[in-house]
């Protein structure tokens, strides 16, 4: 007998606490103390099965009958470089193209659940390996500067969850390969979304994605 996440479902540790996000309710939620220790002690491989099935019934766990794979938290490499953008005109053909992306990442935001549009991404696939040779690297600062030169242009600049979305459609849409991640600070608690490649975040500044714990990588 094992144990497996629901479907739509991650998680991350962070602050001594497991924090999860329900992508199909798009809402972050934690655990009171008892199941929180109870779930954490499942990550680390030692199950307290007086306690699992409340986990199962308030629709966290699902029970296996074979022994199931280890519930792990996402998976991406910890962020340890980021782009220098270049100055560029607000006004260049690819600023011009990261503005629509926002605008239609929006909208979609509006009429689509979370979960439909996370779904998409992962639909979408991985397009190819992470390369830092000079002549990707070169795009990569090319892309980034187009991206950081429109952000007073971009529809709600500020919504990170909203500008990620955009960042990642132009970026595959290239033939580049970069993973969305949404992140989560314990406490307080707070949540923030950012466009890595490897261990390089792209649209974002090192600084600002260091505090979050990756919750969730496409």
């Amino acid at each position: 007998m094992g144990y497996r996440l629901r479907e739509g479902l991650s998680f991350c540790i962070t602050g001594g606490r497991a924090i999860f996000l329900d992508v199909d309710a798009d809402r972050y939620f934690g655990l009171h103390p008892q199941w929180d220790e109870a779930f954490q002690q499942l990550v680390r491989g030692n199950a307290q099965t007086q306690v699992l099935p409340q986990l199962i019934h308030a629709g966290i766990l699902l029970e296996t009958a074979a022994q199931s794979a280890p519930i792990l938290p996402a998976a991406v490499p910890r962020a340890l470089r980021e782009i220098h953008p270049v100055v560029r005109s607000p006004f260049s053909r690819q600023s011009l193209v990261f503005i629509l992306a926002q605008l239609r990442a929006a909208i979609r935001l509006k009429t689509t659940a979370l979960g439909v549009i996370i779904a998409q991404i992962r639909e979408e696939g991985p397009i190819g390996p992470i390369e830092w040779d000079t002549p990707q690297l070169a795009m990569w600062i090319d892309i980034c500067s187009a991206f950081l030169a429109c952000r007073a242009l971009r529809w709600r600049a500020g919504h990170c969850l909203t500008s990620s979305i955009a960042f990642l459609h132009v970026v595959r849409g290239a033939g580049m390969e970069a993973r969305l991640v949404l992140g989560v600070s314990a406490a307080p608690f707070s949540a923030h979304c950012w466009v890595q490649a490897g261990d390089c975040v792209l649209n974002d500044r090192l600084e600002n994605v260091r505090p979050f714990e990756p919750l969730l990588a496409i």
